[in-house]
């Protein structure tokens, strides 16, 4: 590692060579607030009369060219127009990086696409970051993000339901991922077991595009232990005149029952904008492959607007609400149901983009998010002894500004964020059997909050044929909660933890650096390195006896919990070429300080609340825990009706010190005994998709088929008594087409075979010794109407 590091760096000092006479000016013209490519950006040289427009990768080149002082015109039908003045000598390339600043227009019933599936398959940046459109969204049967999400390379889910699916992205999960939407807004879940993780709080039809950043880097948005999903919905539009749009879905899943619906109205003019949306999911339960049936059944809806005006030129200001609801969600692999959720998000935006050469835009984004989620166990069949019902309230509330500066060739970020996080809430057992006893009362939060305050920055430049990032975060978090105490009538107190004792603060330094060396027009070598460092969440902190892990035991927060880091280095080769196609080959290694798990507690310390578990467990901080794997990613050319694509990737983790508690054969927990290197738990498998599309009738229709391939995870922790799973191979037909500018459809078959098949993150169903099966085969179809 040390060789090739010292390599990396002899080929950062070495000059390129420069031809001699004419020059030649070169660039990548780079959409200013998502650091993107833009493609199809025309760019002008008036003073000789020469132009070209930029490839999919933002690239341009204008050859043969005299050494002079010459205006360079850049101009793209979605930004403002902007003009460079530069110097050409003699013999020299000149490269050029072009910030561009989003033209707030539309154009009608004309779209100007920046970006495409296959294109988004290959980072811009020199850690690994894909996104996700709207095309993919639409010929995906998905009913929710999470599911959605597990399309994409090394990302998988944790499925407890039919819904509400976790994303794991590259083995790190929960609050080790940075989850936001439209660039800054979080969500925090009311459900300790996380039945509504922060995507569940939004509907996929909503959405405009997922940005995924792997591993330690995306600073901007926010602490990032192991990788950032960004979530960005439909966006309003300024038009030249005034004009009302029309949109409407309806979609039927076979295997579910399951119906979906959408109503929106956008419109405006050149001053005002603005936008209502409706969404209505009811499916009901599925059958694996085997015919057997899984209550899995929810009912979601939700319904929004936002409005907003230009109020100065490229200067606009607007608000979105939206409030989300969830009804008889079941969680067959969870103690509890979800019976009502009722999500209200809220946010303010101000975007204003500047004329001049140092100050490129700001932005300004005030939000709430508060959720109220209420769950029970009455379709459990322990509820005809005890009967618990939980209510609990949950709100983030926020700030972050943020301001681009350009640098010659450069841009700075820089800005602040804040949010404050609070979360309360109680059980209610009633003994139905013994109606004489009292109603007990379990807190499960008391007035818990959580603050952190982040001032970041990241600097982005291009020298000759370099790409620098480099960027910088420092965040000061704070955590208190009332007085904790566990009181039962038979017992008494058996558990407190003071006020005093409870309040920790820190403040965290979070940093990364990384290069991109394009050694030609085809081949280009990345290396990053960064260091993430997060807090422990709302659960790991004050959570009071909940079984919220992977195992059968009682957990308790730890107030007295360090913050966990993730040290990693990420190496990418990428390939492009016009004949051949696009990949990329990623290397990456972590190593996770202060890594954050259980440890079991004695019964004589403390025993547990909830009926059936083996004991306790309290969050600590284990040390040092390694996580490393590769992704591979090849698509086929663009200008080829077939299209090909293929992805692999795989995880491996291991923890470096363990323990394990020891059961005898009567199911009793007796001691516990040390464990090395230790697989980390809930680690997906190696995985392989392999996708053919064809575009037919002017790709007017496109069919497509894709084979994932599984491998069994044999490699499973024994601390946490994981079992393996065995491999397994599925297929999917969908296709899309488009009849005209009013109607299109897509729809498909999922699990053509019907096989019968477990994910290997997908939980147990309670009191069943067998995994949550995946649904079997099922054949859907959406309509998309325009007006």
């Amino acid at each position: 590692m040390k060789q090739f590091i010292l390599s990396f760096i002899l080929l950062v000092t070495v000059n390129s060579g420069f031809s001699q006479g004419i020059g030649n000016i070169r660039g990548t013209i780079i959409d200013s607030l998502t650091m993107q490519p833009i493609e199809n950006a025309e760019i002008l040289i008036p003073k000789v009369g020469k132009a070209t427009i930029s490839d999919a990768n933002g690239f341009f080149e204008i050859k043969n060219i005299a050494s002079g002082y010459y205006k360079v015109v850049i101009r793209h039908l979605s930004y403002r127009s902007k003009e460079k003045n530069v110097e050409l000598k003699d013999g020299q390339s000149l490269n050029l990086t072009i910030l561009f600043s989003q033209e707030i227009k539309s154009l009608n019933e004309f779209i100007v696409t920046q970006y495409s599936e296959r294109e988004n398959l290959i980072s811009k940046l020199p850690y690994i970051q894909t996104t996700m459109v709207q095309s993919q969204i639409k010929t995906s049967s998905a009913g929710g993000i999470g599911d959605f999400l597990r399309s994409s390379g090394n990302i998988s889910g944790i499925r407890k339901g039919g819904s509400g699916i976790d994303p794991v992205v590259r083995g790190f999960k929960f609050s080790q991922l940075n989850v936001i939407t439209d660039n800054g807004q979080k969500i925090e879940g009311g459900c300790p077991n996380r039945m509504d993780p922060a995507v569940s709080h939004l509907d996929i039809e909503d959405i405009k595009r997922i940005d995924i950043y792997k591993g330690p880097y995306a600073l901007r948005y926010g602490p990032n232990f192991g990788g950032t999903l960004n979530l960005i919905t439909l966006s309003q539009k300024i038009y030249d005149n005034f004009t009302i749009n029309l949109d409407a879905l309806m979609g039927f899943q076979g295997n579910w029952n399951g119906i979906k619906e959408k109503l929106s109205v956008s419109g405006g003019n050149r001053v005002f904008f603005f936008g209502l949306s409706g969404n209505y999911k009811d499916y009901g339960n599925y059958k694996d492959g085997s015919g057997n049936e899984i209550n899995a059944s929810y009912t979601k809806y939700n319904y929004g607007g936002y409005i907003g005006m230009k109020v100065h030129k490229n200067h606009t200001i607007s608000f979105k609400y939206d409030e989300s609801k969830g009804r008889n969600v079941d969680f067959p692999a969870l103690p509890m149901d979800e019976r009502k959720d009722d999500t209200r998000l809220m946010s303010l935006d101000y975007k204003g983009t500047f004329d001049n050469a140092l100050l490129d835009f700001i932005t300004f984004k005030v939000y709430d998010s508060d959720v109220k989620h209420q769950m029970d166990n009455k379709e459990r069949p322990v509820s005809d002894t005890v009967v618990a019902d939980s209510d609990i309230s949950a709100n983030n509330k926020g700030l972050r500004v943020e301001t681009g500066i350009n640098l010659n060739s450069a841009i700075l970020y820089a800005g602040v964020d804040y949010e404050n996080i609070t979360k309360d809430g109680e059980r209610i057992k009633s003994m139905i059997l013994q109606p004489g006893l009292p109603v007990k009362k379990e807190k499960l939060w008391n007035n818990a909050l959580i603050r952190n305050t982040g001032i970041f920055a990241q600097y982005s430049a291009t020298f000759a044929s370099w790409d620098v990032v480099a960027a910088a975060r420092v965040d000061v978090n704070y955590g208190t909660s009332d007085e904790i105490v566990i009181f039962t009538p038979m017992q008494g107190e058996i558990y407190r933890y003071s006020t005093d004792s409870i309040s920790f603060g820190f403040t965290n330094f979070s940093f990364n650096a990384g290069a991109t060396k394009h050694l030609n027009e085809k081949f280009a070598i990345s290396l990053s390195v960064g260091s993430g460092t997060r807090s422990p969440d709302m659960v790991e902190r004050f959570i009071i006896l909940l079984p919220v892990g992977y195992d059968k035991f009682d957990y308790l927060g730890n107030p007295k919990l360090k913050p966990e880091t993730n040290n990693q280095i990420d190496l990418t080769f990428k390939f492009t070429d016009e004949r051949f196609g696009l990949m990329q080959v990623n290397g990456f290694y972590s190593l996770l300080n202060n890594y954050i798990t259980g440890k079991r507690l004695p019964p004589s310390v403390q025993k547990p609340l909830t009926k059936g578990v083996l004991g306790v467990k309290q969050f600590y901080n284990a040390g040092n825990a390694r996580m490393r794997g590769f992704e591979f990613v090849y698509a086929s050319p663009a200008r080829y009706r077939l299209g090909v694509s293929f992805i692999a990737a795989l995880t491996y983790g291991t923890i470096d010190n363990s323990s394990r508690y020891i059961i005898n054969d009567q199911g009793q927990v007796t001691g516990d005994e040390e464990i090395v290197n230790d697989a980390l738990a809930e680690i997906p498998p190696f995985e392989a998709t392999a996708k053919l599309k064809y575009q037919l009738f002017d790709s007017k229709f496109v069919p497509a088929v894709e084979i994932r391939m599984v491998a069994a995870q044999n490699h499973i922790s024994q601390s946490q008594y994981e079992m393996a799973s065995p491999g397994f191979v599925t297929a999917k037909f969908y296709f899309n087409y488009y009849f005209s500018k009013h109607f299109s459809v897509t729809g498909g078959v999922n699990n053509i075979f019907n096989n019968t098949y477990f994910e290997h993150l997908n939980r147990n169903i309670i009191g069943e010794k067998y995994e949550l099966y995946e649904p079997g085969r099922s054949f859907w179809i959406n309509l998309y109407f325009k007006i």
